[in-house]
């Protein structure tokens, strides 16, 4: 028998997987990649200033389908393997070796040197995969037990120290993210409306105080929405000259490779949007909006029919995170939410970011392939 070839393994494990979210994954991150190129092509850098995006979209892509071979329960059982490796490099980032990126003011990255010249790598990036296996796993493990204090503090305390080591780091907007990725997991799982109500009692108590204890810059990221006249050429003027790129592209845009915002920061990664809006108009945004919705369902699907509660769990891990990411980002440029540095999924420029989030597919992929497996083992005894 003629040995397989690797281009024939690749279609093999594609066709074994979940085919219509591989694609909507590989649509959607080549769709990413086509606007960082703009703003590459844009500013005078072309194919060099997004090599690394164009890497990491493909290591992700490899990882993904190397992961979706692998059971879930066996790479969860890592867990405490994949936690140490994640708070050691978060923790890094409090020394000498963690970096900030040009343009941010937190010191989130570290540099990973590559012969004659260095990546930056976002260690709180890799702990958003590791946390979403390791709070699954726990709340498989507690089961419905969750809504016993003792064990919801237990849970609290797994879900606040990422919280609090991301948001020691400057990166408040990550920190929320971590938040928002603990609350759908806790929701989830069945914890009590109840719970729920006294959090959402004690945050608004505590409003006037966290309120006064801000700097006056990111009190004014608020205020900007509300007053926009007032803070139109200070705070807001982001914000602002976002609308007038997205407002630009009317109905079909001005074309690929035609945007002229570069006047924008971060046009290539928190502003991604943008560029969707003003190079392919309407429907262009409409269509980044779209294939985001079309991935979690197709996420929702497989948590639905995930065989054990820790691949169910998993799943929505995902979908929490994609999905309030995604909202935040994209209220940010439509000044529906106040700037706090939060990138697009599969869209924004960040080869750590694009590379863990495929990874993290990998494990709603893994998902997929052993549930169906294990259904088909139950079916036949």
């Amino acid at each position: 028998m003629a040995k397989e070839t690797v281009g024939k393994k690749i279609l093999r494990l594609i066709r074994q997987s979940d085919l219509v979210l591989f694609g909507l994954m590989v649509l959607t991150s080549v769709y990413g990649f086509a606007l960082v190129y703009s703003v590459s092509y844009t500013n005078g850098t072309g194919l060099r200033g997004c090599l690394m995006q164009l890497i990491s979209l493909c290591a992700g892509l490899a990882a993904a389908l190397v992961i979706s071979c692998l059971p879930y329960e066996k790479i969860a059982a890592f867990w405490p393997v994949w936690t140490g490796a994640a708070l050691l490099l978060i923790l890094l980032t409090f020394t000498p070796l963690g970096i900030n990126v040009p343009g941010t003011d937190d010191t989130a990255w570290l540099a990973v040197p590559l012969g004659s010249f260095s990546v930056s790598v976002q260690p709180a990036e890799i702990a958003k995969i590791v946390f979403i296996i390791t709070f699954s796993r726990h709340l498989a493990y507690v089961g419905d037990r969750v809504n016993r204090p003792l064990v919801l503090l237990g849970l609290l305390a797994h879900g606040m120290l990422p919280i609090l080591l991301v948001f020691l780091q400057g990166d408040d907007g990550t920190a929320c993210v971590f938040l928002l990725i603990l609350l759908g997991l806790l929701f989830s799982a069945g914890l009590h409306p109840l719970y729920f109500l006294g959090g959402a009692a004690g945050v608004a108590a505590l409003v006037p105080l966290v309120w006064n204890h801000l700097s006056a810059d990111k009190q004014a990221r608020f205020l900007c929405i509300f007053f926009v006249d007032r803070y139109a050429e200070t705070t807001g003027w982001q914000q602002r000259l976002a609308l007038s790129a997205i407002g630009s592209g009317n109905l079909w845009g001005v074309g690929f490779l035609q945007g002229n915002g570069n006047y924008l920061y971060a046009r290539n990664n928190d502003m991604i949007f943008t560029v969707a809006g003003e190079e392919f108009g309407f429907i262009g945004a409409l269509l980044v909006m779209v294939l985001l919705a079309l991935l979690l369902i197709a996420i929702y699907v497989n948590a639905r029919h995930a065989s054990t509660k820790l691949g169910m769990y998993i799943c929505i891990g995902m979908i929490c995170y994609i999905g309030f990411q995604a909202l935040i980002n994209i209220g940010m440029c439509l000044r529906l939410l106040p700037v706090l540095g939060i990138t697009l999924p599969f869209f924004s420029a960040g080869g750590t970011s694009l590379a863990t989030l495929l990874a993290g597919m990998g494990l709603v992929l893994s998902v997929h392939r052993f549930s169906l497996t294990d259904k088909r083992e139950h079916h036949f005894r």
